[in-house]
């Protein structure tokens, strides 16, 4: 899918000192939202390295800057985690100060991409006017953010949700049953998580700021096509750690809890429903991928996941 931006603006600052300040890396950090924590890694020749965290994932990208002329830049990601992103500048003296138009294209295989990008560029580009001086400095919200009370409700909520579906009539059509159980199945793997967190953390002193929308740490393993990469969506739950006082085996105790709640959780879906029938093909369908869930889970999380945070919790 492709998304077209376009931004056209005057400051009052001559060409040579606009243009010097697009052309400089290091003022990505100034104008993008600083939740994105937007850092100059390396530079070789006219190809940058940055990192930023998004989604509640850390990435490292290269672009590069080609120079047209006086009064153009052309700047092109070369390994951007969500597709392609070819950037043009144009700078032009105007009343006294410069024209700057800026032309982006962004191609990505996330049909959600061009909806959070263009909030995220509209903030970078009233940033860029308060940094040169056309307007007031301007405030990012996160559309990811979830507050914890809504949070809390909403995993809460799936939970329940999950139980209500095993009590009810199963669909009367072609593996009904299943299917509501592979439901059940998947809303207690996806809400359990981060509530778990949640509750240990709170037991053994950690704070949190709030839940937010984000990718699965399963993108940190090299098993997704890269189109793929940035569509496994997860629930996340922030640490507040400036307000926190909580021991390495607080932090790792609060780490371990979601992973063992995905794993355990769902698996209480078969084992309720061969209970009602011992006999019950959904259930024993389902108990299968309960034990692959629970094999994935302790082989991927020590290496990528939560459990991996909680071991090296323990180190420090």
């Amino acid at each position: 899918m492709k998304w077209v931006f376009r931004f056209e603006y005057v400051v009052p600052r001559p060409v040579e000192e606009v243009y010097e300040f697009f052309r400089n890396v290091e003022n990505m950090g100034k104008v993008w939202p600083t939740e994105l924590g937007m850092k100059l890694v390396s530079q070789d020749k006219d190809v940058y390295t940055v990192s930023f965290r998004l989604l509640g994932q850390l990435y490292q990208t290269r672009f590069r800057i080609i120079e047209r002329s006086s009064t153009e830049q052309y700047h092109e990601t070369l390994d951007f985690p969500f597709g392609k992103l070819y950037h043009t500048i144009t700078t032009t003296p105007a009343d006294g100060g410069t024209k700057i138009v800026e032309d982006m294209v962004l191609e990505s295989s996330n049909p959600f991409a061009g909806r959070f990008f263009k909030k995220i560029l509209t903030y970078r580009h009233e940033a860029i006017k308060h940094s040169l001086g056309a307007g007031e400095k301007p405030t990012y919200k996160d559309p990811f953010k979830i507050s914890l009370t809504a949070g809390n409700l909403i995993s809460i909520l799936g939970i329940a949700a999950a139980y209500v579906l095993l009590w009810l009539q199963p669909l009367q059509i072609p593996g009904g049953r299943l299917i509501t159980g592979l439901i059940s199945f998947l809303l207690l793997w996806f809400f359990t998580h981060d509530l778990a967190h949640y509750v240990v953390g709170r037991l053994v002193g950690i704070r949190f700021s709030n839940y937010y929308v984000g990718l699965s740490n399963i993108v940190r393993l090299n098993i997704l096509p890269k189109p793929f990469k940035t569509l496994p969506v997860a629930l996340g739950i922030k640490i507040d750690r400036a307000n926190t006082q909580a021991s390495p085996r607080g932090y790792a105790a609060t780490y371990a809890a979601g992973p063992i709640a995905s794993m355990l959780f769902p698996l209480t879906v078969p084992v309720i429903m061969l209970a009602n029938n011992f006999t019950s093909l959904a259930g024993q369908i389902l108990l299968l991928i309960a034990v692959a869930n629970i094999i994935f889970t302790s082989i991927f999380s020590p290496k990528e996941g939560c459990i991996a945070k909680a071991r090296k919790a323990l180190r420090k």
